[in-house]
């Protein structure tokens, strides 16, 4: 014989605060060969995505043979920030260079690339050897 109870009452769900998130830094390093690294530190999401559009096209214009893309700092990654990610795939496939993603043990970007099918289409890696050496380039103000 089956038993149907009824259903427990409802527990109110009070809104969880919103988790803060780390401001988001973007470093320029320029460590050898022409090459050039950004270090995204913090969130990668609607507020730092412009920026870093805004940071990749004032280095653009020098034609860098290899762009790496440090993501082993970022603490959040939403859809805008993954968004930027393709668009600067797109860009550097029309501009015959090489865009490589590092993660580092950062599981949350992994994850969030792998979700989003990005990292099929980007190179995904860990840091590669020799970068530790990069000294940082002077800001342009």
């Amino acid at each position: 014989m089956l038993v149907v109870q009824p259903p427990a009452t409802a527990i109110p769900v009070v809104p969880s605060a919103r988790v803060p998130r780390t401001a988001s830094e973007i470093q320029v390093i320029r460590p050898y060969f022409g090459a050039v690294m950004v270090r995204i530190r913090g969130a990668l999401d609607e507020d730092s995505a412009p920026q870093l559009r805004s940071e990749l096209s004032t280095w653009a214009h020098r034609r860098f043979p290899v762009l790496v893309l440090d993501l082993s700092e970022v603490d959040f990654l939403d859809t805008d920030g993954l968004a930027v990610l393709g668009d600067i795939q797109a860009r550097t496939v029309r501009e015959n260079a090489t865009l490589r993603i590092v993660t580092g043990d950062n599981r949350m970007v992994r994850r969030a690339l792998s979700v989003s099918g990005l990292d099929h289409a980007l190179n995904v890696s860990r840091l590669p050897s020799g970068w530790e050496r990069a000294t940082e380039i002077p800001s342009q103000s």
